[in-house]
């Protein structure tokens, strides 16, 4: 069953967000649950209860905008996909940072509604069970690891620390270039000669540190820092349904 969240603080958005989410999953036959809230704060508290498969944040809060909320439910285990809504697509870089699955302005609210149901139900709705996996080979024994599921990789001469989401991790024999090459299609970025980060990771980077949603902070390379924002900013791009 999916669980759907809206937050907006606008009564009249809110209650044109919920019939149009509505009339969707109605329409698709989905087995669903849908939450409305026009307090960030009831949503949060919510969300504590509550594993919400997708959350539509209005943007345009007066006391505690939508990219406060985010910041707080990402600190949530399980918070699942995010759209954002606002009328000022200036923002779009903004949310980059916590890597939503889309962004909808409201001047076009009903029409991209749509759009972005029918994308959610394509990619993640549908496919959950279709976690991209990758195999790494050493001369002794094959390692198998869910893309999503290694945070960082960490260079160690001939051996590399695979550090997973769930804090543990695994020492394999495998060159750390061999690794930066296999897994740059993945969004994994060389942010330092002794560190290869999955982008799904980054929270912000700031000054030579890039800081992770786990809570920690991994050093960047200082000559470096313009060419992995480039690239930070086209993965986030590429991989996010922002519609402007």
């Amino acid at each position: 069953m999916l669980k759907i969240a809206i937050l907006d603080d606008d009564k009249t958005a809110l209650m044109i967000s919920t019939s149009a989410v509505e009339a969707f999953l109605k329409e698709k036959n989905a087995e669903y649950r849908l939450f409305s809230f026009s307090n960030p704060l009831n949503f949060l508290a919510s969300a504590k209860e509550e594993t919400f498969d997708l959350s539509f944040l209005d943007i345009d809060m007066p006391e505690m905008n939508g990219l406060n909320v985010a910041d707080e439910l990402t600190s949530i285990s399980k918070y699942g996909q995010i759209i954002f809504l606002s009328q000022r697509e200036d923002l779009v870089f903004e949310c980059l940072k916590f890597h939503p699955f889309g962004f909808i302005r409201k001047s076009k609210l009903i029409d991209d509604f749509s759009l972005m149901m029918n994308q959610f139900f394509q990619t993640v709705a549908n496919n959950e069970s279709n976690e991209t996996k990758i195999d790494f080979f050493d001369k002794t024994r094959t390692y198998s690891f869910k893309i999503r599921d290694i945070v960082y990789i960490e260079g160690d001469r001939n051996y590399q620390k695979v550090v997973l989401r769930d804090k543990s991790f695994q020492n394999i024999r495998v060159p750390l270039g061999t690794l930066e090459e296999k897994l740059r299609e993945y969004g994994f970025l060389r942010i330092h000669k002794g560190y290869l980060l999955n982008y799904l990771y980054i929270r912000s980077i700031e000054n030579e540190e890039v800081y992770l949603t786990t809570g920690i902070s991994l050093p960047m390379a200082k000559k470096r820092k313009e060419e992995i924002m480039k690239q930070y900013l086209a993965i986030s791009r590429k991989n996010s349904s922002v519609i402007i």
